[in-house]
């Protein structure tokens, strides 16, 4: 398989906002809005919250499927030109059995 890098993002691209490992906006919502504020105006990119980017950790944690449908949801979405998680971690490794791999590789542009 051959690495497919996406367009550079534009000023008013959409970029979806997931939480695939835990949920630090949901203990630290002032920097998750502070990162939201710096993405409409530094960068000019419009954020697009999906439905886990703001659940708590707890309900992360009992909800892998959740976090990886709003995944698949992006990759599904012509308008999301980028997809930004508010967290890395590992437990992010649970969603994998849930993701779309067929949808994921139909939309080299994220």
């Amino acid at each position: 398989m051959t690495f497919r890098q996406p367009p550079a993002l534009k000023p008013n691209d959409k970029v979806a906002i997931v939480s695939p490992s835990s949920g630090m906006p949901f203990l630290f919502p002032w920097v998750y809005e502070q990162g939201l504020d710096r993405l409409k105006k530094v960068f000019q990119l419009e954020p697009v919250e999906f439905p886990t980017a703001r659940q708590s950790p707890e309900y992360l944690s009992r909800n892998p499927k959740a976090r990886a449908e709003d995944i698949n949801g992006a990759f599904a979405d012509p308008a999301i030109k980028g997809i930004i998680a508010t967290i890395g971690g590992n437990d992010q490794i649970r969603i994998l059995p849930h993701l779309d791999k067929k949808k994921i590789r139909r939309q080299p542009n994220v």
